[in-house]
């Protein structure tokens, strides 16, 4: 990041700190002259949309900065207020307006997938397992969509930060486990950050269908184990995309007595 982008980002951040009394903590990310990422810490109840636009027109209007919805990552800090109803507020790692559109026979408008799916149509996190053996370490994660179990594991060398991104790439290939279109997953990154009191893991992921290439990011707070919030950041990010993306369909096996 060069002078002028890490000065941009600073005021970035500073600006929305002093503008938005309900932020804990922020990060903006720069690519270049333009801001890549926005990842910010709330204990607020308002809805993830309207803390969004409240962060465009700030932005806008102070440092003459526009950024695309799909940049802003909110997280919401345990002990957050609850919405009208009294169920907690769900934690979102990105708002879109839009119904993603998708075309059965083309696959996933990569443009488009950004919207959150409905909760009972997240997938949801089982379990995470790290096994070390020497110089290598094996990270497994299980996950449960629509009632079905998947499980995913990637390895790699016995590295501290090494087992984060382990971590993250069992968790998305568990994700393809459920997936029926023909979609690549990477991930470009893992990181934890400092946000206020927190600490936040952000996931950096690739999707690749059809020679089009999306970045997606989620992040999470770490609230005790590390390893749970690498996969539920990833999940974040992920979430976002599979409501827009065919599914295996379940194969049942029935076993019958055999025949002498």
């Amino acid at each position: 990041m060069n002078a002028s982008s890490a000065m941009l980002a600073s005021k970035a951040e500073s600006t929305l700190r002093d503008r938005l009394p309900e932020i804990e903590g922020v990060r903006v990310r720069m690519e270049g002259a333009d801001i890549r990422e926005i990842h910010v810490l709330t204990r607020s109840g308002r809805p993830p949309k309207k803390i969004v636009r409240d962060i465009q027109t700030i932005l806008s209007a102070g440092l003459g900065v526009s950024i695309d919805h799909r940049v802003v990552s909110i997280v919401r800090s345990q002990g957050a207020p609850t919405q009208a109803g009294g169920a907690e507020a769900a934690p979102a790692a990105a708002v879109a307006d839009p119904e993603p559109e998708f075309d059965h026979e083309r696959g996933p408008a990569l443009a488009e997938v950004t919207e959150l799916p409905a909760r009972d149509q997240r997938i949801r996190f089982d379990s995470v397992n790290l096994f070390v053996s020497g110089a290598r370490t094996q990270a497994q994660v299980e996950l449960r969509w629509r009632g079905l179990p998947r499980v995913g594991s990637a390895s790699g060398w016995s590295a501290r930060d090494e087992s984060h991104r382990l971590v993250a790439e069992a968790t998305a290939s568990a994700v393809q486990e459920f997936l029926d279109d023909p979609v690549a997953l990477g991930v470009t990154s893992v990181e934890i950050v400092a946000l206020a009191r927190s600490r936040v893991v952000i996931v950096s992921l690739s999707l690749m269908a059809h020679r089009q290439e999306k970045l997606l990011t989620g992040s999470c707070v770490v609230e005790q184990d590390t390893p749970q919030a690498v996969v539920l950041a990833t999940l974040a990010a992920l979430n976002r995309v599979v409501g827009g993306l065919r599914i295996k369909e379940p194969t049942e096996y029935v076993l019958r007595p055999t025949t002498d």
